[in-house]
């Protein structure tokens, strides 16, 4: 009994001891790393709220250094305060002062390793990435928005060690409890909303001197030892193996950025610590000169040119004047003079033969050319186009092209394969009153004058901006006037461009990506963005549109092919490789690439030939080991397989052929496009006609709300180091009658 009483009563001593051990289990709070989420959908948040808790929370916590920073893009301000004896001001006044703006990539959650504690004010709103954080500190995740993604913000603050702080259901007692703060003080806040509104415009952040990271690469990927200096500075570094680099660098200083055999490129230092810079060959730049053993190679005519035959990947198969019937003067007929090719009904003219019926809705006859012109056909499902005003006496050879053979050059016009007649005339290079029209095709001269597409946009709201000089006035202008256009995307696009005047590439780039914030579950919009993008030489903000389209759609060709020649323009070269790799041997399940398969090709080639001695090509067959030779090629993409277009060739020669993109004349090829998901065709000119070629353009688009957006591309030298490219951006909405797309000089 005794022994029981003293037992007790040692445990009525230990318990204020065993209490007081339970509250210092946690620690004293001496750094805080606040995350400050600036993207578009936090404006419409109840800041309020939030400055009212970390009001409350300092009066609480008087003493301790806060580690700031704000980002969306990319991180906006990194600023450390003290905060002493509860007085926050300036921490407070950076926060009033906040844009809202952009797009969040939560990548940049970097910090807090020396924080006790972190505080992310967020609506985890996932745009482009995923919302992953850390172990290092507890994290507390804030949000006061209606329209947060809360099942990912409860998620992230339990695998953090921290806690959700909903402050649109639990009120300030409660939301200071959740913080381990249980005897509160007495709060006085004095922020409005008022006092918000007055500042919500002010965008002007003077911050200290401080590190510019950035990377400097060009076409081909990272710079190595490129130049960067301050102008007005005894300041200067080089990039690193991967293009990086740091230099002490102000808000509104200009950096000089060049590398032999470059342009040299000036930039004004932005609102962000993040720069990529881009820079373009040298015009003067010699051309690399490689010196070969000589090599004898078989040539052969693939009947619009020699060319070399390991370089075609394909067979083809050709006959002479000696293998047509003499002295007719009817039709021609190829019954029996090559393999693979049956007549389509009783007739056996040449344009009632077939290689391959592979449709049974439309056409299944083959193209026509003659010395590389395109006649009328016949239509399986209508009129019949016979050959007989081409004189079969004057005809030197035929060859015809299967397969990847006629798609290479002619898209999906030569998808039921091409007969290439050439003719004695043309082989001889004259022309007279008896034979000019024994082989030319009729009603397909181009005779008309066309204007060039006009790139001017006249839009109010452009014309205000002008009326300021300096960005942070335009800037300040776009927050005040943004608010009438959030439902008109090509508002944020062509703003976006206007700033690029400024040299403000990040600011471009977070105005541009407003459209995804506004418009989460558009792929046609996120397109936009990307072929904007890309034309705005952001390569690596495209990449990850691209890769994020790619999980949204992962049965859709398109994304596949996207994201390789994404990766392909930003560096990552075996990784393109690899996608192509998963391609060819079929790892994508439920993907089919056919409708595309061509475009894939060309763009794989591409990659070797300029990359070869980057990459692991073991497995990869020979043909894509072959030297691409291209005298031009042209690709157009579009962000919705609903565009409706139609596409003109004109040769030198003033002879035309088109393609359209409408349901009515190409119904099978739009079914297919949205069974496989791809919105992309290449055309390639190959030994073309010497002289200048004419590509127009009409849009056939009926009324449509949203933008819908054409990607013209030119390369010349394609897949060789003296390769240039040409891209263009149409917005088939604003575009009325056929207009003068382009010029190529072969």
């Amino acid at each position: 009994m005794k022994n029981t009483i003293s037992f007790l009563i040692t445990l009525l001593l230990l318990a204020p001891l065993t209490k007081a051990s339970t509250i210092n289990l946690v620690p004293p709070i001496k750094k805080i790393t606040i995350y400050w989420d600036t993207s578009l959908s936090m404006k419409d948040k109840d800041i309020d709220k939030e400055l009212t808790l970390l009001d409350a929370y300092f009066q609480n916590i008087p003493n301790v250094e806060v580690n700031l920073i704000t980002f969306s893009n990319s991180i906006d301000v990194q600023q450390r305060f003290n905060v002493v004896n509860s007085n926050w001001n300036d921490l407070k006044e950076v926060l009033l002062k906040t844009t809202y703006d952009g797009v969040a990539f939560y990548d940049v959650l970097f910090e807090g390793k020396e924080s006790d504690i972190i505080f992310l004010f967020t609506d985890g709103v996932e745009i482009l990435d995923k919302l992953i954080l850390n172990k290092i500190a507890p994290t507390f995740i804030i949000n006061s928005s209606k329209k947060a993604n809360f099942k990912v913000l409860i998620k992230q603050s339990h695998l953090s060690k921290g806690k959700y702080i909903n402050l649109t259901k639990v009120d300030l007692k409660k939301a200071l409890s959740l913080l381990n703060i249980d005897n509160v003080k007495v709060v006085n806040v004095k922020t409005t909303k008022e006092v918000l509104k007055k500042k919500e415009n002010t965008i002007k952040r003077e911050f200290k001197e401080n590190k510019v990271k950035g990377i400097v690469y060009d076409s081909l990927g990272a710079l190595v030892g490129a130049t960067i200096t301050v102008n007005g500075k005894s300041v200067g570094v080089v990039s690193n193996e991967k293009g990086e680099f740091k230099i002490n660098a102000t808000q509104g200083d200009i950096l000089t950025i060049s590398y032999l055999g470059k342009i040299t490129k000036e930039i004004i230092v932005g609102e962000s610590p993040l720069v990529e810079i881009l820079l373009s060959n040298d015009e003067n730049e010699l051309d690399e000169v490689v010196v070969r053993g000589e090599r004898k190679e078989e040539i052969i005519d693939v009947g619009y040119g020699k060319t070399a035959k390991k370089k075609l990947g394909y067979a083809v198969q050709s006959i002479g004047s000696e293998d047509l019937p003499k002295g007719r003067d009817d039709n021609i007929s190829l019954h029996g003079k090559f393999s693979g090719v049956t007549s389509y009904g009783q007739n056996d003219d040449i344009s009632q033969i077939v290689f391959r019926a592979n449709s049974i809705l439309l056409n299944v006859f083959p193209l026509i050319l003659v010395d590389g012109t395109p006649i009328r056909r016949s239509s399986s499902v209508g009129s019949v186009q016979l050959t007989n005003f081409i004189n079969p006496n004057n005809i030197a050879k035929i060859t015809i092209l299967k397969g990847l053979a006629a798609t290479n050059r002619w898209g999906s016009e030569g998808s039921n394969g091409v007969i290439l007649i050439t003719t004695k005339s043309s082989l001889a290079g004259k022309k007279n009153k008896n034979s000019q029209n024994t082989a030319l095709a009729k009603d397909n001269d181009f005779t008309e004058n066309l204007s060039s597409i006009s790139t001017a946009i006249n839009e109010k709201y452009l014309d205000e901006l002008k009326e300021f000089k300096t960005l942070n006035e335009v800037y300040n202008h776009y927050l005040k006037q943004r608010i009438h256009y959030l439902d008109n995307p090509l508002y944020f696009v062509n703003i976006s461009d206007y700033i690029t005047q400024f040299g403000n590439k990040e600011l471009a780039s977070k105005i541009l990506s407003n459209i995804l914030e506004l418009y989460p579950q558009d792929i046609t919009l996120f397109k936009l963005v990307a072929y904007k993008a890309e034309q705005q030489q952001d390569f690596f903000f495209a990449k990850r549109i691209y890769e994020k389209i790619a999980k949204l759609k992962p049965r859709d060709a398109q994304s596949y092919r996207d994201l390789a020649l994404s990766y392909q323009e930003t560096g990552y070269y075996q990784k393109a490789l690899d996608i192509y790799k998963k391609i060819l041997s079929k790892d994508y399940l439920g993907v089919d690439f056919s409708g595309i398969q061509k475009v894939i090709d060309s763009e794989m080639k591409r990659l070797i030939s300029l990359h070869q001695k980057e990459l692991d090509l073991s497995g990869i067959p020979e043909f894509y080991l072959n030297d691409v030779d291209y005298d031009a090629r042209i690709v157009v993409d579009y962000n919705d397989t609903t565009a409706n277009f139609e596409l003109q060739f004109v040769n030198p020669q003033k002879k035309f052929f088109s393609w359209s993109h409408t349901k009515a004349a190409n119904e099978m090829r739009l079914y297919e496009e949205k069974e496989q998901g791809f919105n992309t065709e290449e055309f390639l000119l190959i030994d073309a006609e010497k002289g200048q070629w004419q590509i127009n353009i009409e849009s056939k688009l009926l009324e449509h709300k949203k933008p819908i957006v054409l990607k013209y591309t030119v390369y010349k030298n394609y897949g060789k180091a003296s390769e240039t490219k040409e891209t263009k951006l149409i917005i088939l909405n604003n575009l009325r009658g056929k207009q003068l797309l382009g010029k190529i000089n072969i």
